[in-house]
């Protein structure tokens, strides 16, 4: 239940009306009924409305056209339903209901139908730290100032750097580079990576792995995940779900970059981007909106990715004994020598035979 509501159920709550021009303003009953009459009738029904209650129009035009396309049927349940190919736990994707195997949802209460797993941090997470030490901040942007480092050379080297766990919060994910280093570290350094895309970007980040050059064993130490935004419902089973337009890199849990940088070609080479790269105590806001992502997040299936088997690790060489000096050698042939060596490994100590003859007294 959300706070609003919450509130109004106090017995000395005043709802107190707050208009536009307040910053406190955020909820509009007759926003929400004009874009239910957009959602439901369409676009003439909401411009209608907008006109007979006098309402000041919120919606762009580029919002008008992303709600009214991405607009759908809700299905009660049908979101914790399971494809084939989605195996495992708290990996399940959305489909139609015709997709279901007995056709529409019901509304009764069935556990195994209604109820999904949570999702859990299975390869490890770094211990919660009451003090993270004094915040520091350094901004970065693309193209670079003077005497600063491209962002992208930032991100890897972060990656590089890690040593417990990588965590990443992204809305487009189609830099092989970035994705080769993560590989690598959960692959070669076995640092457990966790990922967490938006809903739409899904199908991008699977062509892109593609193009990884993938083998079975990448899979050991990484998890990918989707999320999307908040969802809106209407009262004629009808919703409209944002984006994840989050953007951050959490490193061992005491190092944050985070800003309007996508791991895309053309954010490194085009596009003008800033970043700000976070540690101490302030990490701990990105740690626990990690943690909160991954629990709402549903699970990303890499079985239609094409990867390699995993190839025989290298045998460790064995070490080579250090040559022996000539002058060593020399003593080492020597009859005396062996005759010494020789007496060292049979004959008793002075102290063992002191204890064998006070054996024989005694």
């Amino acid at each position: 239940m959300a706070l609003s509501q919450i509130q109004c159920l106090d017995d000395h709550h005043v709802n107190w009306r707050i208009s536009e021009s307040k910053p406190e303003f955020f909820y509009s009953e007759d926003q929400r009924l004009a874009l239910e009459a957009l959602i439901t009738k369409g676009r003439d029904a909401f411009m209608d409305y907008i006109q007979k209650h006098e309402v000041r129009e919120f919606l762009s035009e580029r919002e008008l056209e992303r709600v009214t396309r991405t607009a759908e049927a809700y299905r009660p349940g049908y979101e914790h339903h399971q494809r084939p190919e989605t195996p495992g736990p708290g990996n399940v994707t959305p489909g139609s209901a015709e997709e279901a195997e007995d056709g529409e949802v019901s509304l009764a209460y069935w556990p195994d139908r209604s109820e999904a797993s949570v999702a859990e941090l299975d390869l490890g997470w770094p211990e919660a730290i009451s003090y993270r030490g004094v915040t520091r901040v350094t901004v970065h942007t693309q193209p670079p100032t003077e005497g600063h480092t491209h962002i992208k050379e930032v991100v890897r080297k972060s990656i590089a750097s890690a040593q417990k766990v990588i965590a990443v919060v992204m809305d487009v994910f189609t830099d092989v580079d970035i994705f080769r280093d993560l590989l690598d570290a959960s692959h070669k350094r076995k640092i457990p990576v966790y990922i967490i895309l938006d809903i739409a970007a899904v199908p991008c980040f699977l062509s892109m792995c593609g193009r990884a050059d993938m083998h079975r064993g990448h899979l050991k130490n990484l998890r990918v995940r989707c999320c999307g935004g908040l969802e809106f419902f209407t009262r004629s089973a009808q919703k409209v779900r944002g984006s994840l337009n989050e953007k951050f890199l959490l490193v061992d849990g005491d190092r944050a970059i985070s800003g309007s940088y996508s791991f895309t070609w053309s954010s490194s080479r085009l596009d003008r981007n800033l970043i700000t790269v976070i540690t101490g105590q302030a990490v701990e806001t990105f740690d626990l909106q990690f943690r909160d992502l991954y629990l709402m997040s549903r699970g990303v299936s890499l079985s239609k990715v094409s990867l390699k088997d995993e190839p025989i690790p290298d045998p460790v060489p064995q070490a080579v004994p250090a040559p022996v000096p000539a002058s060593v050698a020399r003593k080492l042939i020597n009859p005396k020598y062996a005759l010494v060596a020789a007496g060292n490994h049979t004959s008793p100590t002075s102290s063992d035979q002191y204890v064998g003859k006070k054996g024989e007294t005694g």
